[in-house]
């Protein structure tokens, strides 16, 4: 069964609605509903909860979909200046997608979304937000099927719609069971990257945008210390 492509959205008692910002976001209780434990004893949730630039807390429930998630990013994606929050949403019979959600004067509303990847049991690894492209506005890396097919894959929002940049087999950022995401982004001398092991996890692994491609720079030998340094700028 396809999920439905309605969401529940509302605003908790009380409160009244407004468009602006988010600043906060969290995710409610665990549900039981797809269980894939791809992330260990983290389970899967279907509330999101997002506190505005106004002080209100909005929340939104999904029917049918899961958040297949470690925790909401709450980041400015489509340059407006006010936060927008970067999810994992997974299609029971689909899998995961990467979805941005975003506050108008009727709550939370699902900006854009990537394609699901197409088959139960396939998730994501968000990798980073950033401006890679430098084109000033922040785009998301993630790592599609890190423990499969081991693509990073960037994407920018344009035209209220996701648009893939470019992407590059053979890097991860997860292994089966972990509680959570390794790597991430850096920015040094004005430079975004993303920083990710290699596909065997013997290698730790700087990536950018550069004219016409991808370019990798091998910071030396994988270990967890090796890899939590690789973010901090040398």
């Amino acid at each position: 069964m396809i999920a439905r492509l309605l969401f529940a959205a509302m605003l908790l008692p009380g409160m009244a609605t407004a468009g602006g910002g988010i600043v906060e976001a969290q995710y409610g209780a665990d549900v039981d509903v797809y269980p894939h434990r791809i992330m260990g004893d983290i389970f899967e949730k279907q509330e999101l909860r997002v506190v505005g630039d106004d002080g209100v807390t909005y929340s939104l429930t999904l029917p049918d979909n899961v958040f297949e998630d470690i925790a909401p990013r709450v980041a400015d994606m489509d340059g407006d200046g006010l936060g927008d929050v970067v999810v994992v949403e997974t299609d029971v019979n689909l899998g995961a997608s990467l979805a941005i959600y975003s506050l108008g004067p009727d709550g939370l509303f699902k900006l854009a979304a990537t394609p699901h990847i197409g088959q139960p049991a396939r998730w994501l690894a968000p990798a980073g937000i950033a401006d890679f492209n430098g084109d000033g506005q922040n785009d998301i890396a993630y790592v599609e099927t890190p423990h499969l097919g081991k693509v990073l894959r960037f994407w920018t929002l344009r035209n209220g719609a996701l648009v893939e940049l470019d992407s590059a087999q053979g890097l991860t950022n997860h292994r089966i069971g972990e509680e959570f995401i390794s790597g991430g982004a850096r920015v040094c001398d004005g430079v975004a990257e993303v920083v990710t092991a290699n596909g065997d996890w013997s290698r730790v692994f700087a990536t950018r945008m550069v004219d016409g491609g991808l370019e990798f720079t091998d910071l030396g030998p994988y270990s967890a210390q090796a890899l939590a340094d690789a973010l901090i700028c040398p």
